[in-house]
């Protein structure tokens, strides 16, 4: 199954976890529950075989009803295109091959903890009738997040419940030969004392880092477990309690009545096996037994010296007898050696080898010498593969199948052309997305201009309907920028004289806005500019604020005396002259979306608004205070630009 498939519209593969006797075991997330699973299918050159279907579906049926804290638990099963899969609990951790091997030596506490906890899966199995029949470090999981760690027994591919009845001998000899009973090697059916020897085995392992019996072949591992002792510990590790090495010796026993009768009483005695007060127990040693399935030669009986004399005058015809009987005594294990031959030469397999980026040729080359053949070939389109050669297998590099199995070949047809559509006049912002998809890598220039909306594209690389590969495609667009225009600054005329009417039509022509208030005026005629702000000849910018104040003519209630005062103070203040020092706070504003270049322009009776007064670059919000020369009567204004673009103005009076 490929990254990314939604098995059963629900669990997404994100990646493969191993592959087994039957089935191949993906790491999935449960896009239901949001949480990560493994998910076990059947593997792709068996979906056909109906005996191991019914085999892997009794899987699902048999471990369905199994609730263990140190067992794999099944969380769902289903039947995906035809592909049977079953749920089951994601552990994060090695098995516990890997975890030997990683933290060896383990003290004898750990030991004992883990076998321990193996025997409580094992023995919830039992309860349930069922026996595993493959027990092995490999398929018992570490949970190291845990303190202190858990394991977890998986994979009860090859179990069967107990009333069942259906094994068949070859079907016997499925488990892994490392940990395989004697009586399951002479082709006898597994037993709950076959689980027991497993469970032997695997203590050895965790106290040796490795199995009593190894050899070059399956057949030689298989006959050391039938007539070879197990290896001395305290040779490998003196150190061992006698106890725990009895352990060993009990569950490993040939004859199955010697061992451990229950994975109960196994898990008893471990509890114990570390205590003080067992220190000095004796070694167990299993008693010989004779094998009862071969024929021994037996002495002939003792009836009288005659018959006995007569025997010794023919020894060669006694000697050729026992060699019949000899011989006769061998057919059995020579057939039992015939038919585990022929189970390892049936169940053969290989790996399916990696085939990118070769021809179709050179993949049936690669497939013949791995023992497979060339299925379907389905072509799609690649960027990266070059027409004529292999995208991809199903299955995928590395997993492996039955020797003859077929494995399909999906062939490039070569790259996807894109017909380049017309960009220009479209905002770069709206098709961005589309074409980083589409593989481009796009290049981004800036144009000033007036003719286009900013944003918009002006130019492209690669003209409208030329047909390109986007894979990596270089493409440079130029966007449109506004340009940086000054603020249009005017001079005001001096609007003394001048009624409301015709400053009005002043205003309008040079772009400002009006702002008009009145007061009573005992010297200007009702209806005409009393003072204007700026003062005549004061720059200001177009669209500007022109306050004005009209006269309202003279205040009836004020009396003459009053109106005389008024003038001559009037008169007095007029007559002060000098210039002034006027000062006027304002705050910059920042604009977050980029650099921020400040320039002020002042008019006062020093400064120019066509000359920069200040220039700076801010941060934030910048306080500022303007300093105004202006002589009596005299009105200053500013204009302040932020990138070239107003953002403040306004005038202050002398």
């Amino acid at each position: 199954m490929e990254k990314g498939y939604l098995v059963g519209g629900r669990y997404e593969i994100l990646g493969t976890l191993g592959e087994g006797g039957m089935a191949n075991v993906y790491l999935a997330n449960d896009t239901l529950l949001n949480r990560k699973v493994a998910v076990k299918a059947l593997r792709y050159d068996l979906q056909d075989d109906e005996s191991v279907k019914r085999r892997f579906g009794r899987e699902a049926k048999a471990t369905s009803g199994l609730s263990n804290p140190n067992i794999v638990n099944v969380l769902d099963v289903g039947n995906d295109n035809g592909v049977q899969y079953i749920v089951i609990e994601y552990v994060d951790g090695p098995n516990l091959k890997k975890y030997i091997r990683t933290h060896y030596p383990l003290s004898y506490h750990e030991v004992v903890d883990i076998m321990k906890q193996i025997c409580m899966a094992v023995s919830d199995a039992h309860e349930h009738g069922i026996i595993h029949r493959d027990l092995k470090p490999e398929n018992i999981l570490v949970d190291e997040k845990k303190d202190p760690i858990q394991v977890k027994v998986s994979d009860f591919g090859i179990a069967l419940a107990l009333s069942e009845r259906s094994i068949t001998r070859t079907n016997s000899l499925l488990g892994s030969v490392h940990y395989m009973s004697p009586e399951q090697i002479k082709g006898r059916s597994a037993t709950v004392l076959s689980d027991i020897y497993a469970l032997g085995i695997i203590l050895f392992e965790l106290l040796t880092k490795h199995v009593p019996f190894t050899g070059d072949t399956a057949v030689t591992v298989a006959l050391k477990h039938s007539k070879e002792e197990i290896p001395d510990l305290k040779k490998i590790d003196p150190n061992i309690p006698q106890p725990l090495e009895n352990a060993v010796l009990k569950a490993t026993a040939k004859d199955p009545d010697q061992r451990y009768q229950s994975v109960k009483e196994m898990r008893d005695d471990l509890n114990t096996c570390l205590m003080p007060e067992r220190a000095n127990e004796p070694k167990f040693i299993p008693t010989p037994i004779n094998d009862l399935e071969e024929t021994r030669v037996m002495e002939p009986l003792d009836e009288s010296n005659d018959k006995a004399q007569s025997l010794e005058k023919k020894p060669a015809k006694m000697s050729r007898k026992r060699k019949i009987i000899l011989i006769a005594s061998m057919v059995p294990l020579v057939l039992l050696l015939f038919l585990i031959a022929m189970i390892i030469k049936s169940n053969q397999e290989t790996t399916v080898p990696d085939l990118y980026n070769l021809t179709v040729k050179q993949a049936n080359v690669m497939l013949k010498s791995s023992n497979l053949t060339v299925g379907d070939v389905s072509r799609e389109n690649d960027d990266d593969v070059n027409a004529g050669h292999v995208i991809k297998s199903i299955p995928t590099k590395g997993l492996k199948l039955k020797n003859g199995a077929k494995v399909n070949l999906v062939v490039s047809l070569g790259a996807t052309y894109y017909k380049m559509p017309n960009l220009i006049d479209k905002q770069y912002d709206d098709i961005s997305d589309n074409l980083k998809k589409r593989g481009f890598k796009v290049n981004l220039k800036y144009k000033a201009t007036n003719e286009y909306e900013a944003g918009s594209i002006i130019k492209q690389s690669i003209p409208k309907g030329k047909k390109v590969v986007t894979k990596n495609k270089s493409l440079t667009l130029t966007l449109a920028k506004a340009k940086t225009v000054k603020p249009k600054v005017v001079k005001v005329r001096d609007l003394t004289g001048y009624n409301l009417k015709s400053i009005q039509d002043y205003a309008s022509e040079a772009g400002l806005t009006l702002s008009t208030s009145y007061q009573y005026s005992d010297s200007i005629e009702e209806g005409l500019l009393v003072s204007q702000t700026p003062t005549a000849n004061s720059a200001i910018s177009v669209g500007g604020t022109l306050s004005v104040i009209i006269s309202k003519g003279a205040d009836p209630d004020k009396s003459t005396s009053n109106s005389k005062d008024n003038d001559d103070n009037n008169s007095s203040n007029s007559s002060s002259s000098g210039t002034n020092t006027v000062t006027k706070d304002i705050t910059i504003p920042y604009d977050s979306s980029g650099s921020n270049n400040v320039t002020i322009y002042i008019s006062d009776a020093t400064h120019s608004i066509n000359s920069p007064y200040r220039t700076m670059t801010i941060t934030a919000d910048t306080p500022v205070t303007l300093s105004f020369n202006l002589k009596d009567g005299q009105t200053g204004s500013y204009i302040v630009e932020r990138n070239n673009k107003t953002v403040l103005g306004g005038s202050v009076n002398g």
